[in-house]
């Protein structure tokens, strides 16, 4: 391949890359618009809704764990041609599910094919960046950003076509066919970060105490972003009274912050450092929620306004660790992705989802607020330890 066709084929990746993102937001996001219409219909509890909805969460927890030896085994080529196959055949089953159990099973099996997906699109721009990792990766997570602003208003236009609110999934896959249609014409590159004899053995990085920290981090902030996501709907409707188009409003206003933040992060991030960009956007985080709670439907909007600083905080994370575990930095973000989609299925969807039963969404949010002071101590404390020197994954 020639000077002219590889700069070609490295553009076409990065449009695989974001469109894959893109989609990967679109049908993980449908969530919040769809999660008072699931209630109706199967005359669901909000602690039921979150048991459905870590269906989404479960499934990439050993997916992600296991990336590395994916890559390294059957390639991207293969991963990505399953991950868009299972992911229709996925998606037209959620369409078709009959009852609650059924939805069950079809969500845990779309969200294996979309972290297989996730995974791919990581993974080329890893390789075909790794120079502006920290620019790259927030520029690929804000086409997430703007997958999150198309599902509200996607899944209401729908409706008001006559479908049913399944008929979003089942029209989802029009986005993977124009995957598919985009990778044929791409030529993925070779995984030399998993053959490179640097990379650290799993059992070497899980007992590294900065590895388990950034799997915390991850925990909170993943479990943190999926809450708000899932349970600002929920609150609109049931606290506040809010019509489907007003929620359709805040929910997209909350994914317009959250690419806007996404991609201011992508300008001034490699200015204002990891750390301190991560600490920042943690504080303002907790300082919209409180301030909405406090004020009530006033300020309301600044629960949407706070997807502008929650959304730096994965990727910005994920440079951080690329940047500290060299040619074992695939790996490790694989086990804080892991750690992630626990958060989502464990702090999302189970504890917040009892919390909204027992005593109310307000104080669902509440505790989100509690879990942003925990983040802020343990991300000084990971400072710390990888800037003194003393840290040395190799």
């Amino acid at each position: 391949m020639n000077k002219a066709d590889s700069y070609n084929n490295k553009r076409r990746l990065m449009i695989l890359a974001f469109s894959m993102m893109l989609t990967i937001g679109i049908v993980n996001n449908l969530r919040g618009q769809i999660g008072p219409l699931i209630i109706d219909d199967f005359g669901l509890s909000y602690s039921q809704l979150g048991f459905l909805f870590s269906f989404l969460s479960i499934g990439p927890i050993l997916v992600f764990f296991f990336s590395g030896k994916l890559i390294e085994k059957f390639g991207l080529l293969k991963v990505l041609v399953y991950g868009l196959i299972h992911t229709a055949l996925s998606l037209f089953a959620v369409h078709i599910s009959p009852g609650y159990y059924y939805l069950l099973i079809s969500f845990f099996f779309v969200s294996l094919g979309l972290t297989l997906l996730n995974i791919v699109s990581v993974t080329i721009i890893s390789l075909g960046y790794s120079n502006q990792r920290g620019k790259m990766i927030n520029l690929l997570h804000l086409f997430y950003g703007l997958g999150g602003i198309i599902a509200p208003y996607f899944v209401t236009l729908l409706i008001s076509w006559g479908f049913g609110w399944s008929h979003s999934f089942l029209f989802s896959i029009i986005f993977i066919t124009i995957v598919f249609l985009e990778f044929k014409n791409s030529k993925l590159p070779e995984t030399r970060a998993s053959k490179s004899s640097s990379v650290l053995k799993t059992a070497e990085l899980l007992k590294d105490k900065v590895v388990i920290l950034f799997c915390v981090v991850v925990f909170v902030q993943v479990g943190v972003e999926i809450s708000i996501v899932t349970w600002l709907a929920p609150y609109l409707k049931d606290v506040q009274g809010r019509s489907e188009l007003v929620i359709s409003f805040f929910l997209s206003l909350f994914f317009i912050t959250f690419t806007v933040g996404r991609l201011l992060a992508s300008l001034i991030v490699e200015k204002i450092g990891y750390y301190n960009f991560l600490l920042y956007t943690q504080v303002l985080t907790a300082l919209s929620i409180l301030l909405a709670l406090v004020f009530g439907t006033p300020l309301t909007f600044l629960l949407s306004i706070s997807g502008i600083f929650i959304a730096v905080q994965v990727p910005t994370s994920q440079a951080a660790i690329l940047d500290s575990f060299g040619a074992s930095g695939i790996k490790v973000v694989g086990f804080a992705q892991t750690a992630g989609t626990i958060g989502a299925a464990v702090l999302s969807n189970w504890v917040v989802g009892f919390i909204n039963d027992f005593l109310g969404i307000r104080t669902g949010f509440i505790f989100l607020i509690l879990l942003l002071i925990i983040l802020f101590i343990i991300t000084i404390y990971l400072k710390k330890l990888t800037l003194s020197g003393q840290f040395n994954p190799q």
